[in-house]
């Protein structure tokens, strides 16, 4: 417990360094009422995260981070970065302008930033957990999570890294921190967290002025207390993701969590040729839902008997996976992967159970099949059975 002060109060004293940085240069700006600190103090697990201790108004600034403190390509400023909708996977340009500042060591003038790198652990990411991990999340997903590729994939193949440890590295924080070509300091500290059908979560939004600075400004008015959320694949326009295809699967093999409500569920129908059903789950508006139920929104094609088919198979293997688990000797799971490995692998397998209950009800209903009773259960009702944390 002591260690565990001692780190929070390193942490605290690691952000407010940041923020002095940014200040002490022309042009930065951090509001008085935004911190960082620790997410959930009960929690340590869950990091740090941005919040403010006082009323913001929409339309204030709560920091401007100047241009010549954020790490991006040596040619930024060339016509090929114009368009972030074009922007790659991964850039590798921006890796390798991080790779040198990290071997300019001291004589980097991102000394204060590159300190969060350096406490970065990869092994929150998917692509390197244990092989019996892997095969936990992949035996819970119904396919090969790494088939459409990983970070370190692509800085070989694309990008031609070396697999030096630090190269990798950097190449896992920026494809995990970066926005499009661009590291941001403070910025990438903000937690994620979608709003769609009830929600105004994404509290703030950036605003990029190439050459001269990359400024937050709150969308709404945010009380005291609350905690400033960016979402890691939202577009506005599209009331959920700049990658239509981007889902809560996705989310958690890029950025190695299960993400809150609300989520985008993708999943292809192996019952049917090419068909994809993508339904959106979230909390019930208040005006139509009773409180604690989940809501169903269906994107593009409404379901019908196949897609009832596949959620009914799908649910059913689900239990089939966790009555795997609990036949199995728990103190040899855990040997053979990493605590939080299997945690995680837990939520997630929660996140489906609940996912394909409500999506079940939801087409149920609108097919007019008549049901007993609404029992969609929660993520501890999902958890019966042997597959829960530790």
């Amino acid at each position: 417990q002591q260690q565990q002060q001692q780190h929070q109060q390193q942490q605290q004293q690691q952000h407010r360094e940041l923020i002095e940085w940014i200040r002490s240069h022309p042009g930065g700006f951090v509001n008085d009422k935004l911190e960082v600190r620790q997410a959930d103090i009960k929690d340590p697990s869950l990091g740090s995260g941005m919040f403010v201790n006082g009323t913001i108004k929409k339309g204030e600034l709560l920091y401007s981070v100047p241009w010549d403190l954020i790490i991006k390509p040596d040619d930024y400023d060339d016509d090929e970065y114009d368009d972030a909708a074009s922007a790659p996977t991964l850039s590798c340009e921006t890796v390798y302008s991080l790779i040198h500042e990290l071997n300019l060591g001291e004589k980097s003038k991102f000394g204060p930033y590159l300190k969060y790198f350096h406490d970065f652990k990869t092994n929150y990411l998917i692509e390197q957990w244990s092989e019996t991990g892997k095969d936990l999340i992949n035996h819970i997903a119904g396919y090969d999570m790494n088939a459409g590729g990983t970070w370190l994939q692509y800085w070989y193949e694309v990008c031609h890294g070396s697999d030096d440890l630090m190269d990798e590295k950097a190449a896992l924080y920026v494809g995990t921190r970066a926005e499009d070509y661009l590291l941001i300091p403070l910025f990438d500290l903000a937690n994620h967290r979608n709003g769609y059908m009830n929600h105004a979560h994404t509290n703030i939004k950036i605003e990029i002025v190439d050459g001269i600075s990359v400024d937050g400004i709150a969308t709404r008015d945010i009380g005291a207390g609350e905690q400033i959320y960016l979402s890691y694949n939202k577009n506005a326009e599209l009331h959920g993701h700049a990658d239509y295809f981007s889902g809560a699967t996705n989310m958690l093999y890029n950025f190695g969590f299960v993400e809150s409500m609300p989520q985008r569920w993708i999943f292809e129908n192996y019952l049917v040729d090419d068909e994809l059903v993508i339904f959106d789950l979230d909390d019930a508006k208040s005006d139509t839902g009773q409180e604690g139920e989940l809501e169903v929104r269906w994107r593009d094609d409404k379901p019908n008997q196949d897609t009832l088919l596949f959620f009914r198979e799908e649910l059913e293997r689900l239990d089939h996976v966790s009555a795997d688990l609990a036949a199995d000797d728990s103190q040899r799971v855990l040997s053979l992967m990493s605590k939080h490995e299997y945690n995680v692998a837990s939520r997630y397998h929660e996140a489906l159970v609940v996912a394909f209950r409500n999506a079940i009800f939801a087409t149920e209903q609108e097919l007019a099949i008549q049901t007993p009773k609404r029992d969609l259960g929660s993520e501890e009702d999902a958890c019966d059975g042997g597959f829960c944390d530790w």
